[in-house]
């Protein structure tokens, strides 16, 4: 994979998610447009975008050290299989798509948890079209997917818990209704201007090994002022207000704030 930046963080600045501040937004007026953002020719380099972030996440009742990954990447995907597609393949199956993947690893005791989610965006529209997710450690195995089709979403969950062994869930599909697990990337494409506000219905976070019925809590975004994170670029501070029963995934010292880059990091 080629690399396009590496940038280090401290989650200990970030709440609700870590973002990815190292995100270049589309410029001027264009940025209010998610296809704006999508279709920037920067994805078009044949490189990864990479950026690292120091955080903690409880577990077992303790305070777990880790580093997240989030990897940007455009790629082809095939409209039916909804996978990345081969070269090669038929042209009237493609469909162009930006692709965020979450990487954690972190030890408890003598066993590590494992957990990648996989988000992938038209990149004509920065829709989700696809979330699957892989967690595992020593207990067991869990797969999530999600799949939008035809105007609809289903989420598929396969675990090792006793009564969520498998289970299928309607998702409602619409502009407003977001998986946190997708927002690291869908935000950079909404307008950054301070006071700019948003009503989403959230998806609750994905990254776990439990597959319970998924319950969509209302949640208003709202981009604020530009601020400076330790080793990024200006970056505009986004937040969720606490208490709408959404589980933030991480604990860093804030808990409703995340931040979305303004311009490309050094």
């Amino acid at each position: 994979m080629r690399v396009r930046r590496l940038a280090t963080r401290t989650a200990s600045l970030f709440v609700l998610l870590l973002a990815a501040l190292a995100v270049p937004a589309a410029s001027g007026s264009a940025a209010a447009r998610p296809e704006a953002f999508a279709a920037s020719p920067l994805w078009d380099d044949g490189k990864a975008e990479i950026d690292a972030y120091e955080a903690t996440v409880r577990r077992y009742g303790e305070m777990r050290r880790l580093t997240a990954y989030l990897i940007v990447v455009k790629e082809d995907f095939s409209k039916t299989q909804l996978v990345k597609a081969d070269p090669g393949h038929d042209p009237a199956d493609l469909l162009p798509v930006l692709k965020l993947n979450h990487v954690i690893n972190y030890q408890t005791g003598i066993y590590s948890y494992h957990q990648m989610a996989s988000a992938f965006f038209d990149r004509s529209t920065m829709d989700l079209v696809k979330l699957s997710l892989t967690s595992n450690e020593w207990c067991g195995n869990t797969y999530k997917e999600y799949t939008r089709r035809n105007g609809g979403g289903t989420l598929h969950v396969h675990t090792y818990w006793d009564g969520q062994a498998e289970a299928t869930w309607p998702v409602p599909a619409g502009p407003d209704v977001v998986f946190y697990d997708a927002l690291p990337l869908y935000v950079r494409s909404l307008p950054q201007a301070p006071g700019t506000a948003r009503s989403l219905r959230l998806v609750p976070t994905q990254i776990d090994s439990r597959g319970a019925k998924p319950e969509i809590h209302t949640a208003t975004l709202k981009a604020a002022g530009e601020e400076r994170a330790r080793g990024a670029s200006p970056a505009t501070r986004s937040s969720l207000p606490p208490g709408s029963g959404w589980k933030t995934m991480y604990a860093p010292a804030n808990r409703n704030s995340f931040f979305c880059s303004a311009g490309p990091t050094v």
